[in-house]
This record gives structure tokens, C-alpha cells and sequence, in this order.
């Protein structure tokens, strides 16, 4: 344990630098005792002689009083360091914020509130966390994320609140040569007969897929990925079609490969985009700036 305060530094700084108690406390504006008290206290727990001391001429540090405070000063230093950045993040100009995500919401939604973000907070550091949503929702539990940006697949309402930002029906992603494309939209029968590109479950709620077997169609299922960009390269390489919320980048996969966007004709269940935060936490201002800033991209 730590038996002597910064205080207690600061005072033997002043001293040294003066050359004396009396001159001290006068710089200090504390009564000369108060200083004496302490200089004795410290060179007590410390176990040290840190001053000789020359009635007629004052005070003068001895050696291991030399040593002694250019280790006071550097702590002194750092503490003053720490104070300014403590106050620096009590007004949110500084630290860290962390945001869980998925891949599309990502792209269409945060990128953007971080680029406006760092306009405002350019010394916040941003972590973005992109996973599946159990990981998202155990780390946002764990305090290992601020706040979630997601599809709601399901949440324990005693713990998190919950905001719905939009609720999005699914769009239909094709090939732009395939024949629906041409369509203003695409109703379910005319994809019973062309393969289903899944990305595999990530959650307790229904995915996309479940969607479209609750509402009648049961299409064939050739291949999945955990990645959705994948999914997108695998329907623009015209294996098959597949359901997104948001349609991808300029309309082109990571292949390069057009793909075209279709609403269905007929209603089969929509996403909710929501954000997501613990009960138990306080959030920062900056934490709830980003957040707001997310709401104005939705």
C-alpha cells in the first residue's frame, strides 16, 4: 500500500525548487507547519533523509532525496496527465466507444454515423465488433461492447432495452440477368423452382428462410455461408436467389457481378433494425451522440 500522497510530492517539489520551507509555503499559499508536517510524514514512511537542512542557508536535497524526486516528479507528472484526460472524458472529448454490429447494418447504417461521428469527437476511438447475434448479445451482457446496432432476433426485455429503428421487409436479391429482374415485384410462386443461397443461422429468431416455409414456399437449399458477402457472390454467379434488408454497395457483389433488389408481392413477416443497451449501464455522451447519429442514417 501506498503510504504517502501526491500531496505530500507536490510539497517536497516546492520545497526543493525553493530552497526552503518558509519560501514554500509562501509560492504554495500554505501555512509553512502544514508543509513541515508533511516533509516530516513523508521522509518518516519513506524511511529516508531527503533534505539537510543549514539554518543559515536554507535546505538542500540530499542525495537519495535527488533520486527520490525525480520519481515524485515524474508520478507527479503522470497524475497531472491523468486528471486532464479524466476531465477530457467526463465532457466526452476523449476515449473509447464499442459498437456490435452485423455486416449489412454496418455497411448501410454505421459506417456512416462513424464518418459523421469522428466530425465531432475526433478523439473518441471507435471499436466496431461485427459477429453473430448471441456473440453480440453475450458481449453487450458482458460490458465488452457499449451498445448494439442489429436485426432483432430476440431479446430478454428484463435486461436490455430495446428500440426499433425500422422494420424491414425482405427484398429479393438477384442476378440483374435473370428474368425477375425485369420486375417491379416478385411474387412467391415464381421462386418456387430457383434455389434458396442461405446464410447460416446466427440467432434464436427467424431467419429469412423460415420466413419464406411459414409463408408456403419450401425452395431447395444448395449452399450457405456464415458471410453474407458470400451469399451475395454465390446469387451473383446465378446460383440462386436469396432475401437481404438492405440490397448490396452500388448493386454489386464482391465478385463484381450486377445483382438487382425486388420487393415481394406478398407480405411474409419484416426484420426490425433496433439498438440495443444493458439496463444496468450508464451510457457515456459520447456512446449516446453515436447512437443519434445512427438514428438520423435510419
Amino acid at each position: 500500500m501506498v503510504r504517502f500522497s501526491l500531496r505530500q510530492l507536490a510539497f517536497l517539489s516546492e520545497i526543493a525548487r525553493c530552497g526552503g520551507i518558509a519560501p514554500a509555503a509562501r509560492k504554495l499559499n500554505v501555512s509553512a507547519p502544514a508543509i513541515s508536517s508533511a516533509l516530516d510524514k513523508l521522509e518518516a514512511v519513506t524511511g529516508l533523509t531527503l533534505f539537510d537542512r543549514f539554518p543559515a542557508r536554507g535546505m538542500r536535497l540530499t542525495s537519495a532525496g535527488v533520486e527520490f524526486l525525480a520519481d515524485a516528479e515524474a508520478l507527479l507528472t503522470r497524475a497531472k496527465a491523468l486528471e486532464r484526460r479524466a476531465a477530457e472524458m467526463a465532457k466526452g472529448e476523449t476515449g473509447t466507444i464499442r459498437i456490435g454490429t452485423h455486416y449489412a447494418i454496418a455497411q448501410r447504417i454505421v459506417l456512416p454515423a462513424v464518418l459523421t461521428f469522428r466530425n465531432h469527437y475526433a478523439r473518441v476511438r471507435i471499436e466496431v465488433v461485427e459477429d453473430d447475434f448471441p456473440s453480440l448479445v453475450a458481449a453487450l451482457d458482458a460490458g465488452e461492447v457499449d451498445a448494439l446496432v442489429v436485426f432483432n432476433q430476440g431479446f430478454d426485455n428484463t435486461r436490455f432495452d430495446v428500440e426499433i429503428l425500422k422494420a424491414l421487409p425482405p427484398l429479393v436479391l438477384l442476378p440483374a440477368s435473370h428474368p425477375l429482374a425485369k420486375t417491379d415485384s416478385v411474387k412467391l410462386e415464381a421462386l418456387s423452382d430457383i434455389p434458396y443461397i442461405a446464410v447460416s443461422r446466427a440467432g434464436p429468431g427467424p431467419s429469412y428462410l423460415d420466413l419464406l416455409r411459414a409463408a408456403g414456399l419450401d425452395p431447395e437449399v444448395p449452399l450457405t455461408s456464415q458471410s453474407r458477402e458470400m451469399v451475395q457472390a454465390y446469387v451473383g454467379k446465378g446460383l440462386g436467389f436469396t432475401l437481404v434488408g438492405f440490397p448490396p454497395g452500388r448493386n454489386l457483389t464482391i465478385e463484381g457481378d450486377a445483382v438487382v433488389t425486388r420487393p415481394l408481392a406478398q407480405e411474409i413477416g419484416q426484420f426490425e433494425v433496433t439498438i440495443a443497451l444493458a439496463r444496468a449501464v450508464q451510457q457515456t455522451d459520447p456512446v449516446t451522440a453515436f447512437l443519434d447519429m445512427c438514428r438520423t442514417q435510419v
